[in-house]
């Protein structure tokens, strides 16, 4: 659905929502009375400890188009969105693409969004939206511009970043989407919507005033779109970094002019290095941000030979098998459970399952909580919800 086809939906949803205050370029304006610095005042909102456990299931709706198939003890699953719901699971956290190619892996345009949470809350999910910013696939490694907005000025870019959080929020709303969790960006250690908003905490080309006062901005606008579509919705900043405690809180320091809520991490052992690197990460922005809450926003790991995860039996023996993913697993939500302040764990992609091979939706991990040749449901897909225990 391209964006002149939801100007009917956006009119009506205008009609209930607050008038936009213009946008915010730059300026660091905290009269809303939000504490976004990173130490306590009177004014820190307490910390929800509430635990809550989610599963990114942004392919689940076009496996399932693409005759996915899904089991339990050799039953097929009919509703996936309802079993990860019965099961322990609270959030379904969805990417979305600004204007992608539906017939690819990332297909998630506003449309395929709509329909899919549609259906992840008729079964009891809330959802978490994670904006890319972006046509495509955006990591650390990657952050590119979407087509329509490459010739945008860093001003007039930023412009454009609340325009198009505040448009995409209020379609939602329309639709009686909420999102509980807002994601401003995917993976963003070195920054968003390359190059003007490209970033390094370290010393390269990219830590310069100019490139983290144009990152800022961009990241400012995101945040006020939010607060005024979603003013419940906690707003979270995610990089990569769950096990490199010195990148995080350079990180964090520089944007902690920014309005919002929740510390997102990924950790993956094979990426990101020992559950005691975790601790040590998490023991270090909890002492310096104490009214930030932190969620690890993705992790996963893979359950058979052909995943890319052997080096990670170094950091705690966990063998490429079912019984390895589920014993890293089991240590990562044992560890996570000691500290108050991390208030969710997500599971990547847990919906890779058996599909036809010619499928252009196929993404080949060997890392989700489903067996990708017969379909069964694995042991870990029911370790996760004993972290909100």
């Amino acid at each position: 659905m391209k964006w002149y086809k939801l100007l009917s939906i956006i009119a009506i949803a205008c009609c209930t929502a607050c008038t936009p205050a213009e946008p915010n370029n730059g300026e660091n304006n905290n009269e809303n009375g939000n504490n976004t610095g990173n130490t306590d005042t009177p004014n820190s909102p307490v910390i929800d400890t509430t635990r809550l456990v989610g599963a990114d299931l942004s392919q689940w709706l076009a496996y399932r188009n693409d005759q996915a198939e899904w089991y339990c003890k050799g039953e097929a699953i009919d509703n996936l969105p309802s079993f990860f719901a019965l099961n322990g699971y609270q959030t379904a956290r969805l990417r979305l693409f600004v204007n992608p190619d539906r017939n690819s892996t990332a297909c998630q345009d506003i449309e395929y969004v709509i329909e899919s949470a549609q259906a992840l809350k008729q079964a009891g999910l809330d959802i978490c939206l994670d904006l890319h910013y972006s046509d495509t696939w955006a990591d650390p490694g990657k952050q590119y511009k979407p087509t329509e907005w490459e010739s945008l000025d860093a001003v007039t870019l930023a412009n454009q970043v609340y325009q198009y959080t505040h448009e995409t929020l209020l379609a939602l709303k329309a639709e009686n989407i909420t999102p509980t969790l807002i994601q401003i960006g995917n993976e963003i250690t070195a920054g968003i919507l390359w190059n003007t908003g490209r970033v390094s905490v370290w010393e390269d080309s990219y830590n310069t005033p100019q490139q983290w006062s144009n990152f800022i901005m961009l990241l400012n606008n995101a945040a006020k779109a939010c607060r005024e579509v979603c003013p419940n919705a906690k707003v979270i900043i995610h990089i990569d970094r769950g096990g490199d405690a010195a990148t995080s809180l350079r990180f964090y320091e520089k944007v902690s002019s920014i309005d919002y809520d929740v510390i997102g991490l990924s950790y993956y052992p094979y990426w990101h290095g020992s559950l005691t690197q975790l601790s040590s990460t998490i023991n270090q922005l909890t002492t310096k941000f104490p009214n930030k809450e932190i969620m690890i926003m993705e992790t996963g790991f893979g359950y058979n030979e052909w995943s890319d995860d052997s080096a990670s039996a170094q950091y705690g023996n966990y063998p490429s098998t079912p019984e390895g993913q589920k014993k890293m697993l089991n240590n990562l939500v044992e560890t996570l459970k000691k500290y108050n302040h991390v208030t969710g764990l997500f599971y990547w992609f847990p919906e890779e399952t058996k599909i036809d091979w010619r499928s252009s939706y196929r993404i080949d991990l060997n890392r989700g909580l489903f067996d990708k040749e017969s379909g069964e449901v694995l042991p870990a897909f029911y370790t996760l919800p004993e972290f909100s225990k």
